[in-house]
């Protein structure tokens, strides 16, 4: 495979570095760089900033039309202004002359270098560290750039009336273990992480590491509901590698949208930050139901042990009660209510109606709402018939377990909220309900795990 690489301006030396590298290097003017780019596959632009008229203005052209193109600034001048502005604009990296091959280095192994701070052990708690480097050349950035690239996201956001998401990963720590890990285990484990999550992205996102085991995404144009969806992504595409083997790795991801939870990047930041702190006290994590298949989670939050009755409490419904059993019922129509009432907030709807027929009253209800942004799902027992409801998606599952539970998992961009039931006999139920939009959206992703249902959303 041919790797190219084109020059803008003087870029004295490049030319001989990169060709014994095994890259094809083309210089360009300034003014055909972008005709170039529409037209060939380029790795790599390279640009010398004492050679070029506006450099910046350049980097901003070609990084606006080509989010995940890597860019090199080279130039005399080394002071952080300069710096900054290139940076700012979309440089990928600002390299000061003289050039030597060294540091001029804009390949996957050239650039996988450590990140692992080496002042702290090597074991399961083991801090990574950003120390202002790269481990991928492309769409992976230091922690000064994202924070640049944030802050000037959200100018574009504000001057366009644009949406865009940042999403942070925090790396909790490795579990299981029954030995040390060495430098290069962890450097390798981080580096198959990122891989994995740059994959599940987009080209126009922007990826990089942060201090403290944290990195950052930011996601230009997307809504709440559009990040929620990478992040569902993101957990995806790390599954192997947090549920099996060693090591086995704690990942907490947190998302936020701007304007919905912040004004400016330093917001949105703060805003993640609570959203891990909040994670980190909430039921899904201190019960490790992440571990756990959908029906063990049911039955271990029925149970009512173990949790604070905060953002989730058990009950008891039926024969000898003050509330009659068609309660569930009302509950039903009750989130169809809130569904009619912001038909345009996105969102998931899972109801378990134990059997399926045309003639369920929730199915006729749903076919009075008009068209909803929100995707509703009916799961039960049934034949598929020949009726089509243009606001549901009957899921047709055969497990004895749901002849006898009751479920509701509503998750929207702007609130949450799950009941579930379950019979132990005659008309009695063992019930509980939260709002916690954590332990909802773990029982969602189990729900379609354990059913194989990731294609209906």
């Amino acid at each position: 495979m041919i790797r190219k690489v084109i020059l803008i301006g003087a870029c004295e030396d490049v030319d001989e570095i990169l060709s014994q590298k095994g890259y094809t290097v083309e210089h360009v003017e300034q003014k055909s760089v972008l005709d170039v780019l529409k037209k060939e596959g380029v790795e790599a632009v390279i640009i010398d900033m004492d050679d070029t008229a506006k450099p910046n203005v350049v980097i901003s052209g070609i990084r606006h039309l080509y989010p995940g193109l890597w860019i090199t600034a080279i130039s005399h001048v080394s002071d952080d202004k300069q710096i900054s502005f290139a940076l700012k604009a979309g440089a990928s990296n600002y390299i000061a002359k003289p050039i030597h091959e060294k540091n001029l280095a804009i390949s996957e192994e050239q650039q996988a270098v450590a990140v692992l701070d080496s002042a702290v052990t090597m074991q399961a708690s083991s801090a990574i560290s950003d120390d202002s480097k790269k481990i991928f050349p492309t769409r992976f950035y230091n922690a000064f750039f994202v924070t640049e690239y944030g802050k000037l996201e959200t100018l574009r956001a504000e001057r366009y009336n644009k949406n865009f998401s940042v999403i942070l990963i925090t790396i909790e720590g490795f579990h299981h273990l029954k030995k040390k890990l060495e430098k290069n285990e962890l450097l390798d484990f981080l580096k198959e992480l990122i891989k994995a999550m740059m994959e599940a992205l987009r080209d126009c996102d922007v990826i990089g590491m942060l201090e403290d085991k944290r990195l950052v995404a930011i996601l230009p144009e997307t809504d709440y509901f559009g990040s929620c969806i990478s992040v569902r992504k993101l957990k995806k595409a790390v599954e192997r590698l947090t549920t099996k083997g060693e090591p086995y790795a704690s990942i907490i991801f947190s998302n936020v949208s701007y304007p919905r939870d912040g004004n400016g990047y330093g917001e949105l930041h703060g805003a993640a930050e609570q959203r891990i702190k909040e994670q980190k006290d909430g039921v899904w994590h201190t019960l490790e139901l992440e571990d756990k298949s959908f029906w063990e989670i049911i039955s271990a939050l029925l149970e009512g042990k173990d949790y604070k009755a905060k953002d989730i409490a058990s009950f008891d419904l039926g024969k000898g009660l003050d509330i009659p059993i068609f309660f569930l019922d009302r509950l039903q129509e009750m989130v169809l209510q809130e569904v009619m009432r912001e038909p345009r907030k996105k969102g998931f709807l899972y109801i378990g109606a134990r059997k399926i027929s045309p003639n369920l009253p929730i199915l006729k209800a749903m076919d009075t709402i008009g068209a909803t942004a929100t995707k509703i799902f009916v799961i039960g027992e049934g034949e598929e018939g020949r009726w089509n409801l243009a606001n549901v998606t009957p899921l047709y599952l055969t497990d004895p377990r749901l002849l006898e539970t009751f479920f509701i998992f509503f998750l929207r961009e702007d609130l949450s909220y799950a009941v579930v039931g379950r019979e132990r006999w005659g008309e009695q139920y063992s019930c509980f309900h939260t709002v916690d939009p954590y332990l909802i959206e773990g029982l969602i992703s189990k729900l379609q795990i354990d059913y194989s249902l990731q294609e209906q959303v």
